[in-house]
């Protein structure tokens, strides 16, 4: 039968379509695509709010007086506010330990103040001015967007895939409520993710800064560098080089614990006990109840977050499977078990909203994504497609609340 191209043709497209695919394969090429896409979502967001970007803050009450915030701040009705509004006062005054400031009120002033860094990179950018708070963390998470691209695709190269592989850690579902609710898992990741690719590189100094400031970003991405730790310390005993990761991953975990320590003289309170009292329960026990209660699952919104706990929850399983054969780095293995944790002792509150659960789940998503994409069997593979649909879904799903 004849060919319907001749081969010659057939040849020079193959050629054209494997040196398209060389190009992409760099850490370029990922951070272009997530920051196309942030881009993209972004633009949405403002046209949608005909230009207010003080409206991606979710500022509401009982958090949010109408009264006494700044007419440059949008205030929502109460079923629409959001954790977004206390980024938001930590932007206009980071080192305030007012009960109100802007007419924001912390509902936990300890774990609030604990996730300190996207606040304060606003505060910085904004010069001091409220109105300039909501469009600086706007910035902050999409320029966190593209540096979490381009370290996931340098991390997937160094386990000898193509960087294309990277936005399978760049396109958690999660992210797409960070982007669109001004929270700080984007930016706790691009700092994390950084850390670890320094580390695999062995610039172990740049990666215990890194994971410093991961962690006064986001509390939870303290459980990275203590895995880390714990990993050199194995190694230490094994009497094998372990030295440099004990002291990266000691820096984040001292830094923790420093951190706490100031909010608690700050606040007469600690923020991992706040944490513990309303995030945290027993080894799968929210689970299991909200599980109890959405299967089957009653309604749309039932229906998309028992689609979520599917897909992180068989994220987690399949890189428990790959765990022993990947080929990341000893350390990182040992952090994925204390990363999980925190998804595994979330309680029933958290896991009753997509939100809260996706957005806690983000560093056990990425240690778990690190440990398929080092596994040379089709894991990655099985995982990439549910994870990037829901990805867009969750994107859909924001932009149409409005």
């Amino acid at each position: 039968m004849t060919p319907r191209y001749p081969a010659p043709v057939v040849i020079r497209r193959n050629e054209r379509i494997a040196a398209a695919a060389r190009r992409a394969d760099r850490p370029a090429f990922t951070a272009l695509v997530t920051g196309v896409l942030a881009a993209l979502v972004i633009a949405i967001l403002l046209i949608r709010d005909h230009g207010d970007v003080s409206r991606i803050v979710h500022a509401g009450p009982p958090s949010t007086s109408a009264a006494h915030a700044p007419s440059s701040l949008t205030v929502r009705p109460p079923d629409q506010a959001y954790d977004g509004q206390f980024f938001y006062r930590l932007g206009v005054s980071p080192f305030s330990t007012a009960r109100e400031v802007s007419g924001v009120t912390f509902d936990l002033p300890a774990l609030r103040n604990a996730r300190w860094l996207s606040g304060a990179l606003a505060w910085l950018l904004s010069a001091g001015h409220p109105a300039a708070v909501p469009w600086a963390l706007l910035l902050i998470n999409f320029v966190a967007a593209i540096a979490l691209g381009a370290v996931a695709g340098a991390l997937a190269r160094s386990s000898r895939r193509h960087a294309a592989w990277g936005l399978l850690l760049a396109l958690y579902p999660g992210y797409a409520f960070t982007l669109t609710l001004d929270t700080s898992e984007l930016l706790a990741g691009a700092l994390v993710l950084g850390g670890l690719y320094a580390g695999r590189r062995s610039k172990w100094a740049l990666a215990g800064g890194l994971f410093v400031l991961a962690v006064l970003a986001r509390d939870t991405a303290a459980s990275i560098p203590a895995g880390i730790a714990a990993g050199g310390a194995w190694q230490l005993v094994r009497r094998r080089p372990g030295a440099a990761p004990l002291l990266a991953g000691g820096a984040g975990i001292l830094a923790f614990a420093g951190w706490e320590a100031l909010q608690r003289a700050r606040f007469h309170a600690w923020p991992f006990v706040q944490s513990r009292k309303n995030n945290l329960s027993g080894p799968f026990a929210g689970l299991a109840k909200e599980l109890s209660k959405d299967l089957p699952p009653h309604s749309g919104a039932a229906a998309f977050r028992l689609l979520s706990i599917i897909v992180l929850i068989g994220v987690i399983v399949a890189a428990a499977a790959a765990l022993r054969g990947t080929t990341i780095p000893f350390v990182e293995r040992v952090a994925w078990l204390p990363a999980i944790t925190v998804v595994v002792t979330l309680n029933a509150y958290l896991y009753s909203g997509a939100t809260a659960f996706m957005r806690a789940g983000s560093e056990s998503f990425l240690m778990s994504a690190l440990v398929l994409l080092g596994h040379r069997a089709r894991y990655a593979s099985f995982v990439a497609v549910p994870v990037v649909g829901l990805w867009a879904l969750t994107v859909g799903s924001q932009l149409a609340k409005g």
